[in-house]
């Protein structure tokens, strides 16, 4: 075989693999190290297009459309690999995007990190003991009992799409905001459940939102089962439940490693009505776990120690927004229990109950001001952390942001 038949082979082979690789969907690019759920696939139609019709053409069947949405949970025929529908379906004229029902977790699930429990028990005094969660050394930089003296999150909804909540934990009596919801079994008790990697979470990072904003409210909606993970399809009813229910902050400490469409149509749908918190993730990376990665919808925290110091897992990036400690903070646990935690879920729950303080001050604070207000009132940790300087945000302060809404 000549050289020039050889060349022009290679050339059309080159040619192939560029269309072929054009033609795939957005969302099918590559799965990165994220699973999903086997079986299933999630469509969003076009404006008019038939559902029946769609599953006609590709002998999928409807296991759940959420309300007021052309967005579909879609069952595929035994023994057909997901990618190969989304592939099929992502194709069709009448999907504005189809991809897998993703699996997310919690930075600390997908890390591996544990809660250790504290043993001891306390007399829970509201404000006063234990003496390790309302004065624990993470507070010593954040001027929170300031703030706290102008404002205590009174009359905010927050929203905590987690792994659900003790309901019967002292810390939260008389802070829940109903309705909640548990989008696992479908009912209305999202209650932290025991026997997998996750659970506490939710409750933990529900402890520190009520430590800032102590009269805040809290609206726990369950996503994550008890392996610590949970769905791109729930979670997306899960922003919009929030929303459509009258939360004005939503506590996000979870993640994936892509965009997931479902959740960022969610997103768009709601930056606007609802301030989003989210957490960068826990990879000690230049990167950003998604949602926080949607800069212009989220605000995306990571973790520093006490002193300012990056926290060794956290992870860094130049649209990062913000930081707070994340390092072995001490909160709620189930079982009226408390423990000790690291990572960047935790500190997004310390920006969230920040987020709550400057809504109880002013109601009608859009998001862009609320940006503006915990960047500007933060403080910088550059000097601290040369080799990541302008990529960890500014770390929060409670007292400077609430004056410089005051004063807005």
């Amino acid at each position: 075989m000549s050289k020039r038949i050889r060349v022009l082979g290679c050339f059309m082979l080159l040619i192939i693999v560029i269309i072929g690789s054009a033609a795939l969907p957005a969302r099918v690019k590559g799965t990165g190290t994220d699973t999903f759920q086997a079986g299933q696939i999630v469509v969003g139609l076009i404006p008019g297009a038939d559902i029946n019709a769609f599953n006609a053409r590709h002998q999928t069947t409807v296991i759940e459309q959420i309300a007021g949405t052309s967005d579909y949970l879609l069952a595929i025929p035994p023994g057909a690999r997901v990618e190969d529908k989304v592939n099929e379906t992502g194709l069709d004229a009448d999907a504005a995007f189809s991809g897998p029902n993703f699996n997310f977790k919690s930075p600390e699930v997908r890390q591996s990190s544990v809660a250790f429990v504290d043993q001891s028990s306390v007399a829970f005094v509201d404000g006063q003991s234990p003496p390790k969660f309302f004065g624990q050394p993470a507070l010593a930089n954040l001027h929170l009992t300031e703030a706290q003296n102008i404002t205590r999150g009174a009359g905010v909804r927050v929203a905590v799409i987690d792994t659900g909540l003790d309901f019967n934990h002292p810390l939260f009596a008389g802070r829940i905001a109903y309705p909640v919801f548990d989008f696992v079994d479908n009912d209305g008790n999202p209650t932290d459940e025991p026997g997998g990697r996750g659970f506490g979470h939710g409750t933990f990072v529900s402890g520190l939102i009520r430590l800032a904003a102590p009269d805040a409210q809290i609206m726990p909606l369950r996503v994550f089962g008890r392996d610590g993970q949970g769905t791109s399809f729930n979670i997306a009813k899960a922003i919009r439940f929030a929303a459509d229910n009258g939360a004005q902050v939503i506590n996000m400490s979870f993640g994936l490693l892509q965009e997931d469409k479902l959740i960022k149509d969610a997103l768009s749908d709601v930056y606007e009505q609802v301030y989003m918190v989210a957490a960068a993730g826990n990879d000690n990376q230049n990167a950003i776990h998604y949602p926080a990665e949607e800069k212009s919808k989220t605000f995306a925290v990571t973790s520093v120690s006490n002193s300012d110091v990056k926290a060794s897992f956290a992870n860094y990036n130049a649209d990062i927004q913000g930081c707070a400690p994340g390092v072995n903070l001490y909160s709620a646990y189930p079982g009226g229990r408390w423990a000790t935690w690291s990572g960047t879920s935790f500190s997004t729950a310390m920006v969230t109950g920040e987020a709550a303080l400057l809504l109880a001050v002013n109601p009608e604070a859009n998001r862009s001001l609320l940006n503006q207000t915990i960047v500007n009132s933060g403080a910088s940790v550059d000097a601290l952390n040369p080799n990541f300087k302008g990529r960890l945000g500014t770390r929060i302060d409670y007292y400077a942001a609430v004056n410089l809404m005051l004063a807005r």
